[in-house]
């Protein structure tokens, strides 16, 4: 059986990533959906939930697909059910999405053997980073099958919120290379959202890495409102 992790503060792709999780052949699916947390909340509840289905379903996978990202096919998960069948030491998939705001392909839909040892989150802005333990072999990019290259697609569907949100992140994790490439995505193809991302870079300034990021913040929403306006 697979568990698949979401977390979701009214992402535009939201109902779409649903959709294509619901539309996967050849697997058994327990969903999770986490709403409207902040991030280490979320993340830390996630885990959580993980550990809890994993002590009663042993052999299990969990696939984290965030409420941005849409899986390209029906078959994304049965693919990467596979792997995991065919190779006892695989403990973790890390596979490209095809990003929006790049026009590249960037990681990741990450998926994790029940052999995975997950600690709780500390960092608010860097949830998901040196929280899982216990690997053995992790495959990932260009050494999945080509079915898995991408996986998905990333915030095809976001929202100018969203968007503002991605730039103040990538820029507060240090990203430069990232907000670089979605400055030339834009000059080459336009879109509002990615000026709004780019929006969300310059102002990064008025955060801290610590708090007033998550889209539900009162300092986000103030300065998102404040772009807006002028």
């Amino acid at each position: 059986m697979i568990f698949v992790g979401t977390m979701m503060c009214d992402e535009g792709d939201f109902d779409k990533c649903v959709e294509a999780i619901l539309s996967q052949k050849n697997v058994i699916v327990h969903h999770e959906i986490i709403k409207n947390l902040p991030e280490k909340e979320a993340h830390n509840q996630l885990w959580d939930s993980w550990n809890d289905f994993k002590s009663q379903n042993s052999n299990s996978i969990f696939v984290k697909i965030d409420a941005d990202t849409v899986l390209i096919n029906e078959n994304v998960l049965d693919t990467i059910q596979s792997l995991f069948e065919n190779n006892s030491r695989l403990t973790g998939i890390q596979a490209y999405l095809k990003d929006f705001y790049t026009e590249d392909l960037i990681y990741g839909l990450n998926c994790f053997s029940s052999k995975v040892v997950f600690n709780q989150t500390i960092d608010p802005l860097m949830c998901d980073r040196n929280v899982d333990t216990n690997h053995d072999v992790v495959i990932r990019g260009t050494d999945l099958p080509t079915a898995l290259n991408p996986a998905a697609y990333h915030c095809y569907s976001s929202t100018n919120l969203q968007s503002f949100h991605y730039g103040v992140h990538r820029s507060l994790k240090g990203q430069k290379d990232t907000l670089s490439k979605v400055k030339r995505a834009w000059i080459r193809s336009g879109d509002d959202r990615r000026l709004w991302a780019l929006l969300g870079d310059k102002f990064s300034y008025c955060f801290d890495k610590k708090k007033g990021f998550n889209y539900n913040d009162k300092k986000l929403l103030e300065i998102f409102e404040f772009c807006k306006s002028n």
